[in-house]
């Protein structure tokens, strides 16, 4: 066993991307069965989509990178990068740069909700705006939710899971195999880039790129994978928050449209002070940063 995963560990790029999209479509499809066992009929509610979405989490985000470290690493833990203790400083930085990113990300997505495809791709961009515009109605049902208990499960559905699931399987194991292979930037943006075409929202595109780059930095800076899964976490929770509260009844501002429309001014201040922060995030760990330079290649 042991020889056989020295052998794995030393495969090339090709190799190991074929074994984590091979591990990553078995456990999405064991998700899924155990999903259709468990609820065979009203399939299509929301109470079901929820688990759906649940085991889906677990099946294709949190599971696959540990297998494949498993499978790669003596360690796995180090491998993903999980030992290391997250201080309460910098857990605060994460968290206040996370809130003073939201007008210029609402900003960057209203630029992105303006780019017009050619003529020729008319009806392409029609099935785009539809897609986008279930996806939306889609989140909004599960959002809504008026009791405690629908809150915490949204918070370990919505928030949770994705923060923890698609950071170990984008940064943790994903960026790690393209940086063995084009070196640490290269492997930034394409992670990036993959981790916004696989939600299939066209018009979120931009936005949601350009925040996984930031967390495929701030990996790559830290050393620390903890960093970007609070990141992730604190982006997806604020919006599972103000949701709850809103349809509660409190009267709060729309975080959504925040930077957009008469508020745009807000988006550019809050751009202009995402890159002093982001120059603020690199200075903080540049302490790391040579060493992690290779420590995150081995």
């Amino acid at each position: 066993m042991k020889s056989f995963k020295g052998i794995l560990s030393r495969s090339g790029i090709y190799s190991k991307l074929l074994l984590f999209f091979g591990v990553t479509v078995f456990f999405t499809l064991f998700a899924l069965l155990i999903w259709k066992i468990m609820t065979p009929e009203n399939s299509t509610d929301i109470a079901s989509l929820k688990i759906l979405q649940l085991f889906q989490s677990i099946g294709m985000f949190v599971t696959p990178p540990f297998v494949v470290a498993y499978l790669w690493s003596k360690n796995p833990i180090d491998y993903l990068h999980l030992t290391k203790k997250t201080h309460w400083i910098d857990a605060m930085v994460i968290i206040i740069f996370m809130i003073i990113i939201i007008p210029f990300v609402n900003f960057l997505g209203a630029v992105n909700q303006q780019l017009v495809l050619p003529k020729a791709f008319s009806e392409l961009e029609a099935l785009m705006k539809a897609s986008e515009l279930q996806a939306a109605q889609l989140t909004q049902s599960m959002l809504n939710v008026s009791n405690v208990q629908g809150l915490v499960f949204n918070i370990i559905l919505i928030a949770l899971l994705p923060g923890l699931g698609e950071e170990l399987f984008f940064r943790g194991a994903l960026q790690r195999v393209f940086q063995e292979w084009k070196g640490p930037i290269v492997a930034i943006w394409i992670t990036a880039f993959i981790f916004s075409a696989i939600h299939f929202q066209f018009y979120g595109f931009l936005p949601r790129m350009l925040l996984g780059a930031f967390l495929g930095y701030l990996f790559y800076w830290s050393g620390n994978l903890w960093l970007p899964i609070l990141a992730h976490f604190i982006n997806n929770f604020i919006a599972v928050i103000f949701y709850y509260f809103t349809n509660k009844g409190f009267i709060l501002p729309n975080i959504d449209t925040a930077g957009t429309g008469n508020t745009q001014w807000l988006g550019w201040l809050s751009g202009v002070v995402v890159i002093f922060g982001v120059v603020f995030i690199k200075k903080r760990f540049s302490l790391n940063f040579s060493r992690n330079i290779n420590g995150i290649d081995k």
